[in-house]
């Protein structure tokens, strides 16, 4: 029997399934000492950096040695509660080093109350008026029921950056509680159940094995970005796997709706819209068809986006524009630029013009990537994790939170240097502990790189075909 166990590799499962439970409830000890308005230059945080990594560390062992190596439905029942009881921990945790949530609460008290959430900056409502003019009452009294969450907003002097399909989640959650983030954390929940279920759907189509839910169901960081946290990007996820089920079953028309439904929730499944029209290339008259419907949605659903006055205080403007944060090779872009840039005069539009250069460059690289028919469904989410990716690697914001946009996809198309962002990404959060001691440059200019360069090196290792499927022992598996 002792035998058994070892060659399937169920004793190492398990103890990893123990393991990650164990140390979820050491983060949820040390949630109350990293809640709103802590000291984030205390210890704490060097202590929640270790837990996070030595997490993704055990999650990235179990997945690499154990989790693709067998088709036991007893250990199939075990991933799904080692993945429940980590979410069920985090439920009852303080938010992290995070107030992201204020602002989902507020938007969705806004948009239950009728009004639109991209006419008002936060901080007009507090003040009674903005550049058009005074601001509804009805808005000032709702600010004054909120108590502390409006004060609470970052970049209060901005309108909200989230598009509406979030928007309407955020109503949700405001419905079944006002203010609660009890109740924000239970909506995240049912799509994180959505995603699990059409990720089931997904690997069933494929006939992959189940096991390789793990990936997704275990991620230590997705927990606790989304139910920790609390952060909105899990929203976007099931209906992109909407798009990668109706594509491998050949409904092209219905890939484009769910794709402008994640469109409306986040603008970065945009760069899934070549690959899904791919099928279409060959035919005119459905692929525009296809992008008339498509349009149609997507302008639909951005309509209360254009009937706002986006001025000053557009988040939508600021976002484009400015945001940077947690970025290597966008930095290191933006240098080179800057440099260039100052011959001429002109070093002050380095930002933007790096913006541009890196917009080309997703551009090129999805291009690339549907230069050759597909050639079946797993070449097919192959190349959606690569758009992907890119997106998330070329960002100017690399935010702990966008890499749960991979995870689904890497559940399909397990791959090295991408689940090793799983360990590496909860270096994140020492820039809290830097940046309360006056010493952010520590981070920006060099823990930052402690991130991103090993997965650089992966991923060229990985291009030049050195690299082996990340489940070996599955039989049958093509990486």
């Amino acid at each position: 029997m002792t035998g058994w166990w070892r060659q399937r590799g169920v004793l190492g499962l398990l103890a990893g399934g123990i393991v990650l439970v164990g140390l979820h409830l050491a983060v949820l000890a040390l949630s109350p000492h990293l809640g709103y308005g802590c000291d984030k230059g205390s210890w704490a945080v060097i202590a929640l950096v270790g837990l996070e990594v030595g997490a993704g560390a055990v999650y990235f062992l179990a997945m690499r040695r154990w989790a693709g190596s067998f088709s036991s439905f007893r250990l199939l029942v075990w991933i799904l509660v080692v993945g429940a009881l980590i979410r069920a921990l985090m439920l009852f945790s303080t938010p992290i080093l995070e107030d992201d949530f204020y602002r989902y609460l507020w938007d969705g008290a806004v948009v239950a109350r009728g009004f639109n959430p991209y006419k008002y900056s936060p901080q007009s409502i507090l003040n009674g008026f903005d550049s058009t003019g005074s601001v509804p009452e009805a808005l000032r009294q709702l600010a004054r029921e909120s108590g502390e969450i409006i004060r609470r907003i970052n970049h209060p002097y901005l309108s909200t950056i989230y598009p509406p399909v979030s928007q309407a989640a955020f109503t949700l959650a405001h419905w079944l509680g006002p203010w609660s983030l009890t109740a924000w954390r239970l909506v995240l929940l049912g799509f994180d159940l959505a995603t699990l279920g059409l990720l089931i759907a997904v690997l069933r189509t494929l006939k992959l094995p189940l096991s390789w839910l793990a990936v997704y169901w275990w991620n230590p960081l997705l927990v606790k970005e989304v139910i920790n946290s609390g952060h909105m990007d899990l929203v976007t996820l099931p209906l992109v796997l909407g798009v990668v089920l109706f594509s491998l079953h050949d409904r092209p028309l219905g890939a484009l709706v769910c794709l402008a439904g994640a469109i409306g929730a986040k603008i970065w499944p945009l760069v899934l819209l070549p690959l899904v029209l791919r099928p279409l290339f060959s035919n005119l008259r459905r692929l525009g068809f296809g992008l008339l419907i498509f349009g149609l949605l997507v302008s639909l659903l951005f309509l209360p986006v254009w009937l706002a006055s986006q001025g000053d205080h557009s988040g939508f403007l600021a976002y484009g524009q400015r945001w940077e944060m947690n970025d290597a090779l966008f930095k290191l872009l933006q240098g080179g630029m800057w440099l260039v840039l100052q011959v001429l005069g002109f070093q002050d539009y380095s930002q933007l013009a790096t913006r541009f250069i890196v917009a080309a460059l997703l551009a090129i690289w999805v291009m690339w990537l549907v230069r050759l028919p597909i050639q079946d469904g797993r070449d097919f989410c192959r190349r959606c994790l690569l758009a992907v990716a890119a997106v998330f690697l070329l960002s100017p914001s690399q935010f702990p939170c966008y890499y749960v946009w991979l995870i689904p996809l890497l559940a399909i198309r397990p791959q090295v240097s991408l689940l090793l962002l799983t360990i590496l990404l909860p270096l994140y959060y020492l820039r809290f502990f830097f940046l309360s001691r006056g010493q952010a440059a520590i981070f920006d200019y060099g823990i930052v790189w402690l991130e991103y360069l090993p997965v650089w090196i992966l991923l060229w290792w990985e291009w030049r075909g050195d690299a082996q499927p990340f489940f070996k022992k599955v039989a049958g598996y093509e990486s």
